[in-house]
């Protein structure tokens, strides 16, 4: 379960589109901290940080760093942050996008129905941060 998670989530950073880069490159330029945006291309996301229970830090290729605040606590967040969980998102197409499901997978209860009754928490829309220095230190 843990390998189709992990191509499910990292799949589309294989099958990057010219189409997506194109029209966001502009869109990134006029952007600066404290702006949101509905969706950010999932082949850039780079590292994925829980910070608590209903805030999830995108820090996407390059520098520019999302913060995504749900709606409300996500069930098993705070546990996938601790390493006690692995995240898996309801992509449709190549952006993750305000609305989409997020779910907290638990290793430990096993089986092929883990995913799909785990309680699935939409996404919020993403804050731009200031940009990760250029050493990649936080």
């Amino acid at each position: 379960m843990n390998r189709l998670l992990t191509i499910t989530i990292t799949g589309a950073l294989l099958a990057g589109t010219a189409s997506a880069m194109g029209g966001a490159a502009e869109q990134r330029a006029a952007e600066k901290a404290g702006d949101s945006r509905t969706c950010i291309a999932n082949s850039s996301i780079a590292n994925r940080i829980v910070e608590d229970e209903r805030t999830i830090r995108f820090e996407m290729l390059g520098r520019r760093i999302y913060r995504n605040r749900l709606s409300a606590p996500c069930p098993g967040l705070r546990q996938a942050a601790n390493g006690f969980g692995t995240l898996a998102f309801d992509l449709h197409g190549d952006q993750l996008c305000r609305g989409d499901l997020l779910r907290v997978v638990d290793p430990s209860r096993g089986g092929t129905q883990t995913l799909r009754t785990a309680t699935a928490c939409p996404l919020g829309a993403f804050e731009r941060l200031d940009d990760r220095p250029a050493s990649g230190r936080h």
